[in-house]
């Protein structure tokens, strides 16, 4: 009868422990979940190059919007090279969602992390991005999508790179166009 009461005991604490295991829709602890949290939490502003098409963009904490007597924003930025610091700029992407191995259409402006970790969900590597002008989908079924990087206006040969999906965000606000003039 003792070990039977055992037994009965540790029953209940592995159905439990089994039940605990299983994740539910909304898992805090979900790391794609927390590192979203986290990016959508903040906004990208320039950091380095301010104004440029190849300008280095930081995540950053807003501190003030414009206003019709002073048009910049108040930003102080919480990673990458400028962590720390208080800037005003103008230069600054208020929304961004991230692209999903779906549609993607050719020529949109899009967000890059630099590091392109293979890993989705490493804070560590969310110190700077770029805006990049997708230039060609076909890997997009393996989740690589290839952007170009103009320097310019009149960049029409731009660097090119193959960038994984889930490094790379949709410019929501303010909507943003490719820089260079096509005749």
């Amino acid at each position: 009868m003792k070990n039977f009461g055992i037994f009965v005991i540790v029953g209940v604490l592995l159905l439990t422990a089994g039940c605990r295991s299983q994740q539910s829709a909304y898992d805090r602890e979900d790391p794609h979940q927390s590192y979203e949290r986290y990016i959508n939490s903040h906004i990208f502003a320039a950091c380095t190059d301010v104004g440029k098409p190849y300008a280095t963009y930081s995540l950053a904490n807003l501190k003030k919007r414009p206003t019709e007597n002073h048009p910049y924003y108040k930003v102080t930025f919480i990673d990458g090279p400028c962590k720390g610091k208080t800037y005003w700029t103008k230069d600054v992407i208020l929304k961004t969602e991230p692209v999903e191995s779906g549609f993607l259409q050719m020529g949109a402006v899009v967000l890059r992390n630099y590091d392109n970790p293979i890993e989705p969900d490493d804070k560590s590597r969310t110190a700077r991005w770029h805006k990049g002008v997708v230039s060609n989908v076909s890997s997009i079924e393996k989740g690589i999508v290839t952007l170009s990087f103009p320097r310019d206006s009149n960049d029409f040969n731009a660097a090119r790179e193959r960038i994984y999906t889930h490094n790379v965000r949709y410019i929501l606000e303010p909507t943003v166009k490719d820089v260079r003039t096509f005749l």
